[in-house]
């Protein structure tokens, strides 16, 4: 006879998988359902060919007591690595982490005693019994799994809810015959101000990699401005504009870098354009629901991970 959870989270990013990591520390009973193969949400890898990308966040940094201490666990659990201290030609000497072989690996180590369902779409949660949801999808994929559900908050709350916005990326993926020029030692470029280009990683250098590999971030702007461009065009002009700032291919001795393989990564939910003031929202009686993710904290990994704890206890809180 299966037992019904006394939670079910849906979605297996790190905000989904830290509320499931503190519900199961409390003793009660949750299932974590993904719909993507494996864990991770957008901290996200691909690989071409032989070659690994991070296509998705592409660090993280930590200042609250209780990330910091998390990832100090799963720095000495060979999860995390320390990337770099900083992006600028005078780093600020604060760490940047990624995950030890991806960005994933992190929640995957998070995830390591949890009952996880993956390549699971759920649509309505009055198939998943349980007593109460944690739902960590973007807002709108949320309140579509609510209103199928039949669950949706009050309509002040929902028509709120319903408001936020999120921003584009476009994330560009090429594996390289060689090693491109015009970057720093540890393989990244911020660019905080341009209006086409937001990042570019060389995946090799950043220590995930074992054959060179870019991924080049565009900016939410102009990801909107190309998001229903041909990705033959997306990649050229992703090319151009990483070559233009960086110089990449044109490395002034042989062999210049030539591309094996590509692919484009359209993220439609990279993140809020503005962030809800509370880390969670809670609602409903005899189930209740808590919505939780980096538009709920403040974007950025460790926003969704809090937002996660936030949306554990206060679902625990309900259920005593």
């Amino acid at each position: 006879m299966s037992t019904v959870p006394d939670v079910v989270v849906i979605g297996g990013g790190i905000s989904g998988i830290a509320a499931a990591q503190e519900i199961h520390a409390a003793g009660l009973v949750v299932t974590v359902v993904e719909k993507n193969p494996s864990v991770g949400g957008r901290m996200a890898s691909a690989t071409l060919g032989d070659a690994r990308l991070d296509h998705g966040a592409q660090f993280f940094t930590t200042r609250s007591a209780a990330f910091t201490g998390l990832i100090g666990a799963a720095v000495e659990a060979g999860a995390v690595a320390e990337w770099c201290t900083g992006f600028d030609p005078e780093p600020d000497g604060y760490p940047r982490w990624r995950g030890a072989t991806a960005m994933s690996d992190l929640v995957a180590w998070m995830a390591r005693d949890l009952d996880v369902r993956l390549d699971t779409t759920v649509t309505d949660l009055r198939e998943m019994p349980a007593r109460a949801y944690i739902i960590t999808a973007p807002v709108p994929q949320s309140l579509a799994i609510l209103s199928f559900s039949d669950m949706l908050p009050e309509p002040g709350l929902a028509a709120a809810l319903s408001a936020i916005a999120y921003k584009p990326t476009i994330a560009v993926l090429l594996s390289l015959s060689a090693s491109p020029a015009g970057l720093a030692a540890h393989g990244g470029a911020q660019f905080a101000s341009d209006p086409h280009l937001a990042f570019v990683t060389e995946n090799q250098n950043k220590g995930i990699s074992t054959h060179p590999a870019l991924t080049i971030h565009l900016s939410n702007e102009y990801s909107a401005e190309l998001w229903e461009m041909p990705d033959a065009e997306v990649v050229k002009r992703a090319v151009d504009l990483a070559d233009d700032r960086l110089g990449i291919f044109n490395t002034g001795a042989a062999p210049t870098p030539e591309i094996l393989d590509q692919r484009v990564q359209r993220w439609r939910y990279a993140g809020p354009v503005q962030v809800w003031p509370e880390a969670t929202v809670v609602f409903g009686q005899d189930h209740p629901v808590a919505l939780a993710g980096e538009t709920f904290a403040g974007p950025k990994v460790e926003g969704a991970f809090l937002s996660g704890l936030a949306a554990a206890g206060a679902i625990m809180e309900r259920l005593q």
